[in-house]
């Protein structure tokens, strides 16, 4: 059986042209014979095809491709080939050229006819353009070819004011409005804006647009540090920590002889009166009263002379055969030992001495042998007195026997000691006449 290709038309479609002249073939099914004729049919339908392509076309049938426009008396006009048909029917737009260098494309030359910077685009200023003193260039992003087109105001001539404030860091760049050119002064910022914050009139002309930089603070945002606190009347005032909180006695040293009043802690203060209690270290004990030596008295803060004091030597009555000491009235002492020194009248004196003229000296103050003692023989002076002549010779019998005579001689010619003679009347041993007599002795007490 033969079979011819328009035969089958459910299994043989053609699409030419309107796609690029692409023909699409579906042959998957048929059987080897139809599929033979069917690819013989598919080369003679690309060789029409390829004739076609390279046959003259009327310009008056031909479309232009995007960016291109119809040329003048292109109705009269055969172009070379359909390939070739947009360029000898048409004329390419500026929308298809790209700009070369110190050129800008410019949007509105789009449509219009023309393939040159000079037509389809704008002349750029550069960074190297020449302006006039006090100007500077605009850079490449502007379009144009003159001063007036290329150079615009330095910020350096601009005035800053209404609470812009000169920046000098702008001065030599391009600039006429206070945004580029000048500073925002803090009289811009709305500092009441932000809850707990108002305008610091001081600050006005300072460059900022900060909380920080432009405002004061209200107290009551702040957060005083340990042992401080604010006071409620401070809330609504503005200030810093330093102004705002106040110290609390809790974060008071108080000096030396002074303790913390506890009940005071929470209090505010930053002062001794304020927070601290006195000790007994302090007082000044009264009357028979001395100050204390003892720690615990000393530490206590209950100032009366029963806490603080002792009682004084002063109030001490000595005992005995003791007598007061002297230089320690105001101190503190209840006992002999303490307010009191030791009479002779206490003291034993060695083998071979006595006690001084006990008449004399019992209530001497001492409590050595030097001061209490004197060699045993002196007693032979009890109740005597001194005689005021040269010797005892010249004295009468009813006073010879209560006179003695003392004499200054050198021993070992070192020092000068003066010893005693009694005076004694001989009449018992034949001689009618008073005498030195004994042996002479040093070291004893006489009375003048």
């Amino acid at each position: 059986v033969q079979l011819r290709v328009s035969d089958c038309p459910s299994v043989y479609f053609k699409m030419k042209r309107a796609a690029a002249g692409l023909v699409f073939l579906f042959t998957a099914f048929l059987p080897a014979p139809l599929t033979a004729a069917v690819a013989l049919s598919v080369k003679e339908e690309q060789a029409g095809l390829r004739g076609e392509a390279s046959a003259p076309v009327k310009c008056a049938a031909h479309q232009c491709g995007v960016g291109w426009h119809p040329k003048v008396g292109h109705l009269d006009i055969t172009a070379r080939s359909k390939s070739t048909a947009d360029s000898d029917c048409c004329e390419a737009t500026c929308g298809l050229w790209t700009c070369g260098p110190n050129y800008m494309s410019n949007p509105a030359y789009s449509d219009n006819v023309g393939a040159s910077d000079q037509v389809c685009c704008d002349r750029t200023c550069m960074d190297d353009f020449q302006c006039p003193v006090n100007t500077t260039t605009r850079g490449p992003e502007a379009r144009g070819a003159f001063v007036e087109e290329c150079c615009g105001p330095i910020c350096g001539v601009f005035a800053c004011t209404d609470g812009w404030v000169d920046n000098t860091k702008t001065h030599n760049m391009l600039g006429e409005t206070p945004e580029t050119c000048c500073s925002a002064s803090c009289t811009l910022f709305n500092c009441s804006a932000t809850p707990g914050y108002v305008t610091n009139e001081a600050g006005l002309n300072v460059v900022g647009d900060d909380v920080a930089t432009c405002c004061n603070t209200m107290c009551y945002l702040l957060t005083c540090p340990t042992n401080f606190r604010m006071p409620e009347e401070m809330n609504e005032t503005v200030g810093d920590v330093e102004t705002c909180c106040q110290r609390l006695c809790s974060g008071y040293t108080c000096p030396a002889l002074y303790v913390a009043n506890t009940g005071k802690s929470a209090d505010f203060g930053n002062s001794t009166s304020e927070c601290c209690l006195p000790t007994c270290a302090t007082y000044s004990c009264s009357g028979d009263w001395a100050n204390s030596t003892s720690a615990s008295k000393l530490a206590s803060t209950n100032l009366t002379d029963e806490t603080c004091c002792e009682a004084s030597c002063q109030a001490y009555s000595c005992s005995a055969d003791w007598l007061p000491k002297e230089g320690v009235f105001a101190d503190a002492g209840n006992s002999d030992a303490v307010c009191c020194d030791e009479t002779c009248a206490l003291h034993t004196c060695p083998t071979s001495y006595r006690k001084r003229n006990e008449t004399i000296f019992n209530s001497t103050r001492g409590n050595t042998d030097a001061v209490c003692c004197e060699p045993a023989g002196c007693s032979i002076y009890d109740n005597r007195t001194s005689t005021e002549v040269a010797g005892c010779n010249s004295l009468a019998e009813d006073v010879c026997n209560a006179q003695f005579k003392l004499y200054t001689v050198a021993v070992d010619n070192t020092t000068n000691n003066t010893y005693s003679v009694a005076c004694e009347w001989w009449g018992s041993k034949g001689l009618p006449v008073c005498r030195n007599t004994g042996t002479p002795l040093i070291g004893c007490m006489v009375s003048m």
